[in-house]
């Protein structure tokens, strides 16, 4: 039918049998574009939505499949978890919203001019894309020192755990047209993120009573330790005091 637009090789079938690119029309359409852009970032094909349904069904079973090699099935935990930050940034830009700047009444904060316990909370929101992966690091360690009998090492937790933040994130920015709507459901995004977090560590161990009150110890902690790890790092970038940011005034 024709040589092969990308090698030029003659070939009759639908792909080249030299270097497997799909016989295409000529041109270029938005479509075509868009998908392929979006078929690249998630593997929208089929593995994206795969790794959110298996994800739904049973985090630990997810991650123990993946671990033992069932990898063509899932999209990487990176690029999951990269995926979901974008889109959270997407439509923070497209709605206008941060979510410390929503959590305050303007007439009490200079937002111009923030105080520096602000200006630290301020800079942590706009770097959520370099400080998540701080929190994966959190919860894989103490998920190994919390459940050391699970027979996962900690970079195979780590996995776990990239799967699970990726998860929330997407929960999160789907919630976040209800905050522009109603902006005192700012709290529900903790909830989600708590109950998610909590419910991808059940699910990697055995379901006793015992494991339950651990996991649901070992988020709340793993939350507060990632916070002061983000307002520190965050402190030392802009050249805050810590005492300005944990001992500001009431």
């Amino acid at each position: 039918m024709g040589p092969c637009a990308n090698c030029g090789e003659h070939f009759t079938g639908g792909y080249c049998p030299a270097c497997g690119q799909k016989r295409l029309p000529p041109g270029l359409r938005l479509g075509a574009v868009l998908h392929e852009a979006v078929g690249t970032i998630t593997h929208a094909e089929g593995p994206f939505w795969n790794t959110v349904r298996s994800f739904v069904r049973g985090p630990g079973a997810m991650t123990r499949a993946y671990v033992a090699g069932r990898r063509k099935a899932f999209v990487p935990p990176a690029r999951y978890l990269l995926v979901a930050v974008g889109l959270y940034y997407l439509v923070r830009f497209l709605l206008d919203w941060d979510p410390v700047r929503s959590s305050f009444d303007p007439g009490t904060v200079d937002m111009d001019h923030p105080p520096p316990f602000m200006a630290v909370n301020l800079w942590t929101s706009k770097h959520v894309n370099l400080l998540l992966p701080l929190l994966v690091v959190v919860l894989a360690t103490l998920d190994r020192m919390l459940f050391p009998r699970t027979a996962l090492n900690w970079t195979e937790r780590g996995v776990h755990y990239i799967y699970a933040v990726g998860s929330y994130v997407f929960a999160g920015t789907l919630l976040i047209v209800l905050y522009r709507l109603w902006p005192p459901l700012n709290f529900l995004g903790m909830l989600v993120a708590v109950g998610m977090l909590v419910a991808a560590c059940i699910s990697l161990h055995r379901r006793t009573a015992w494991n339950v009150v651990k996991a649901l110890l070992m988020v709340p902690a793993a939350y507060v330790v990632y916070i002061i790890l983000c307002m520190v790092i965050a402190a030392w970038t802009l050249g805050v005091p810590l005492a300005e940011v944990f001992l500001r005034p009431g």
